[in-house]
């Protein structure tokens, strides 16, 4: 048992808590601290919300308890549980802990680390109580969907259809063990199509992962809930090695985390509820991926006994930041009532430009920041510009490069290297150099045409005896040898033939065409988009880079053919330089401005900000638009710009511009209602 002064839960009083402030003053880990952190920091028996807005020191707060209840309560480390969302943030959780304690000598460590890998911990100790008599292993999503389309197939459901690809059952699946929903228990409406479906390829799968003795990082979760839920004795043991436990970015828990923590913690199911939860419904971003904001909203209802702690100083940035985020945030109905304050000076303005277009919007920003680094205001490395969706990069990655300022491209891919990009600029190479056998090992089977492996090893096999015979012999006649002489079975010298013919027409059509002309044919006889379109998933965001991709090639061909000399038939090996040469100046550095989407960004910080696009139906986004009768999609739309806003420590930039092309047709935009939202007097065009 921890060995504690009190370990009985109640709530402290004010006079407990100032007198424990005044005697604890000394703390090294209360050193630095402001009177909500240090509040926050000793209430340590009993459930206790801290409510910490952007920029409060949250973390600092969490390690700091966690060090009390070590150093000053002689709570043993084991006895103490943090939870985080990354391994990441575990880990410099897990430093500063070790920091605070480090003259100490106190034996062993708290238990740091994310739901998954906690409970997984769990399932292994606990091997007896789950279906499986020998190590589980454990499948990521390329291993599930894997899984589901062999039962979709075996269900024999038509997946020509788009609803019933497998890629939409996973997505709905994980959705369901979201909120630890198991086969049984999901019972759709008797004309839900979908949902009838759902239930049988829900229920065949999940007999199917436990028979390949492996589970789904959902099913982690699922199954550990299950046990401690079914299982008193193990729910027990649990309940007394972690007397304290603590949760970070609650506002993002789903329901089976929510549901795991209460049966660890409440009362009514023999917990003590020492638990603390630190989170901000302001930054609740992740709905999407099943976070539930009323996780946070309804603490207090599921912990009546509940203290609550506000951080509202805000440490990173300038007061006009603080207060015009502030006033955006103030505008939804879902959340803790807050105002953010700081003693930092008022700083700059917030700078906002509207622009005619994308491409001014990228230039305008590009100038900005250049402006900034030759003042010496900051450098590249302080410097982000943050957009609602992966798309948006493109144009500011062109500027970017065409100015030689690194950049780097923060959980996402940079334009050139994403996979639909890199398919179409195969094609290009190909047809522009027939000799590439990169290229066409690249895209023989992309779209999906039937030459898999077996084709593609013959092929190798007759490419080398032909470099035997001859060295100058080429992939291309290797392929339209092996498509005459029989060394490929008919079904297969039929794919490979089909192939051959489409390429022969692209090469023969490709020097006669503009780029953006090319581009189309491309896309049209290898009906690339039909084929994004079955694979599910991430098609949207997939056909907004080839449109991005698209609008390249317009400008590029415009520029280009306002040089003398120039012809349709430079065009294309032009454009492949240009590219090539753009890619090889742009690598990652870590001195280099830094591209990301908002969701990306948080946990970030920075002295510059560029939030751009602030466009109704851009950012809010058009699913809110679509739906603006349901004003929660609003609200988490202005909680992402409140997060993208809070990013900025000293310069905040708001852009967006008068019309887009979207989807290959121009469409005039509005300033987003954020933008309104922002006293006038914090605010200063550029």
């Amino acid at each position: 048992m921890a060995r504690t002064r009190n370990f009985k839960s109640r709530p402290q009083t004010k006079l407990m808590l100032e007198t424990s402030i005044a005697i604890e003053s000394e703390r090294s880990y209360l050193v630095g601290l402001n009177e909500a952190q240090q509040k926050a920091t000793l209430i340590t028996e009993g459930p206790l919300m801290v409510i910490a807005g952007a920029g409060s020191g949250k973390t600092r707060v969490l390690t700091a308890r966690i060090a009390h209840l070590i150093e000053g309560l002689k709570v043993f480390p084991q006895n103490i549980l943090a939870i985080t969302f990354t391994n990441k943030a575990a880990k410099e959780m897990g430093k500063r802990v070790q920091a605070f304690l480090a003259s100490s000598d106190v034996l062993g460590t708290p238990e740091i680390g994310t739901f998954h890998a906690f409970f997984l911990k769990i399932l292994r100790q606990e091997m007896p109580k789950t279906p499986f008599s020998r190590p589980f292993v454990i499948y990521d999503e390329a291993d599930q969907l894997s899984l589901i389309t062999t039962v979709v197939k075996n269900l024999n459901i038509d997946t020509e259809d788009k609803a019933f690809n497998p890629k939409n059952f996973q997505n709905s699946i994980n959705s369901l063990k979201c909120d630890a929903i198991e086969p049984h228990q999901y019972l759709p409406e008797p004309d839900d199509s979908f949902g009838n479906l759902l239930r049988r390829v829900y229920y065949d799968y999940q007999v199917a992962l436990f028979a390949n003795n492996a589970l789904d990082f959902g099913e982690i979760l699922c199954m550990a809930y299950r046990i401690l839920r079914d299982h008193i004795d193990v729910r027990t043991k649990y309940q007394n090695i972690y007397k304290y436990i603590h949760v970070d970015e609650y506002q993002d828990t789903n329901h089976a985390q929510y549901l795991l923590l209460n049966i660890l913690t409440k009362k009514e199911f023999g917990g003590h509820e020492n638990i603390c939860v630190v989170g901000d419904a302001d930054q609740c971003i992740f709905e999407w991926r099943g976070a539930n904001i009323n996780n946070i909203l309804d603490f207090e209802k599921d912990y009546p006994e509940v203290q609550t702690v506000k951080l509202e100083q805000n440490y990173r940035s300038t007061k006009n930041i603080v207060e015009a985020a502030g006033a955006v945030i103030q505008n939804n109905l879902l959340r803790k009532d807050k105002t953010m304050w700081t003693h930092s000076a008022p700083g700059n303005l917030i700078s906002y430009s509207r622009q005619s277009d994308e491409r001014t919007e990228a230039e305008l920003v590009v100038r900005e920041l250049q402006k900034l680094i030759k003042d010496k205001k900051c450098t590249y490395s302080d410097c982000a510009i943050l957009y609602r969706n992966n798309a948006q990069s493109r144009q500011f990655e062109d500027v970017l490069l065409r100015c030689k300022i690194p950049y780097q491209v923060v959980g996402g891919t940079r334009f050139y290297d994403r996979k639909e990009i890199k398919d179409i600029m195969s094609y290009f190479r190909v047809i522009s150099n027939p000799t590439d056998s990169t290229g066409f090992k690249r895209i023989i089977n992309r779209p999906a045409r039937g030459i898999g492996d077996v084709t593609l090893k013959k092929v190798d096999e007759l490419h080398l005896q032909m470099v035997v015979e001859n060295s100058s012999a080429t992939y291309w006649e290797a392929l339209r040898r092996a498509a005459t002489t029989g060394v490929l079975s008919s079904a297969l010298t039929k794919n490979l033939m089909k192939f051959i013919v489409l390429m022969e027409q692209l090469i023969a059509d490709g020097p006669q065409l503009l780029l953006s002309e090319l581009y189309r044919l491309v896309i049209s006889e290898t009906k690339y988009l039909e084929a994004i379109e079955k694979e599910a998933g991430d098609e949207v965001d997939r056909a907004r880079n080839l449109e991005e991709f698209s609008l390249l090639l317009e400008d590029f061909e415009a520029s280009q053919l306002k040089i003398p000399g120039v012809s349709h038939a430079n065009l294309l090996p032009q454009f492949l330089d240009q590219a090539a040469l753009l890619q090889a100046e742009s690598k990652d550095t870590e001195q280099s401005v830094k591209l990301m989407t908002c969701h990306s960004s948080k946990g970030l910080e920075f002295k510059t900000v560029f939030l751009v696009g602030l466009e109704e139906g851009l950012f809010p986004s058009t699913r809110t638009r679509r739906f603006m009768e349901d004003d929660d999609n609003v609200e988490e739309e202005r909680r992402l710009c409140y997060v993208g806003m809070t990013r900025a420590q000293e310069y905040l930039y708001l852009t967006f511009a008068a019309g887009r092309v979207i989807w290959g047709r121009w469409e005039s935009r509005q300033p987003a209602r954020f933008l309104g939202e922002i006293p006038k007097r914090l605010m200063i065009s550029v």
